[in-house]
């Protein structure tokens, strides 16, 4: 999807304002070649602030994106620089899911969702010399019904500790969901098809 801008991407310095590997495995099976560069972004904002989830997820993306540009832009670097940046969140109802606190919050929150539909919404800013373009995806996940045993088991893999809803649909955790209803690279972290629409548009609209 990436053909008629391959040249153009070739002239960035790409960075992924992340330290998940998953995201940068992502990001290359696209044939982009990014750079992880963890952001330092204190993401301390307030979802009430916001009059929805995808306003408060970019914001919190938005934040990660800019440090990491103003960080790697100083006034002797003149490459040209594309911040990729992304942040995931998951929800039920009103209640957010964010990384478990340990084993028996994780215990908690998939007891929670068990047997239950749970919304994941994945913001992505794009940062630039031109500007900023931002989006969400959402996906619905719907858990299949677990046991106490097997929900004791998954958490005990300490797979849950550091995702966001206490689970991983790459890993272990696919197998406690029965359906997902929308792009499975949003649940994952970074929804490949949109992130592909919006790199053509931005750098498209910049040739135009």
């Amino acid at each position: 999807m990436l053909a008629p801008i391959k040249h153009l991407l070739a002239t960035k310095r790409i960075i992924l304002a992340s330290g998940s590997p998953r995201r940068q495995e992502l990001v290359k099976s696209l044939g982009l070649n990014a750079e992880l560069c963890p952001s330092t972004f204190e993401e301390n904002l307030n979802p009430a602030d916001f009059k929805d989830f995808s306003k408060f997820i970019e914001a919190t993306a938005l934040g990660k994106a800019e440090e990491v540009y103003n960080r790697l832009k100083t006034g002797d670097n003149q490459e040209e620089l594309l911040v990729i940046a992304a942040d995931t969140m998951v929800t039920m109802g009103s209640e957010i899911y964010g990384k478990p606190k340990d084993n028996a919050d994780a215990l908690k929150m998939i007891t929670n969702l068990a047997g239950k539909c749970n919304t994941v919404f994945t913001g992505v800013v794009l940062k630039h010399s031109k500007g900023v373009r931002s989006f969400t995806e959402t996906a619905d996940v719907y858990f299949g019904e677990l046991s106490r045993e097997q929900i004791e088991a998954y958490v005990a893999t300490g797979e849950p500790l550091d995702k966001a809803g206490g689970y991983g649909v790459q890993g272990l955790g696919g197998a406690l969901i029965s359906r997902i209803d929308g792009d499975f690279y949003c649940v994952m972290g970074l929804p490949l098809h949109r992130l592909c629409c919006e790199l053509n548009k931005l750098f498209l609209e910049d040739a135009s």
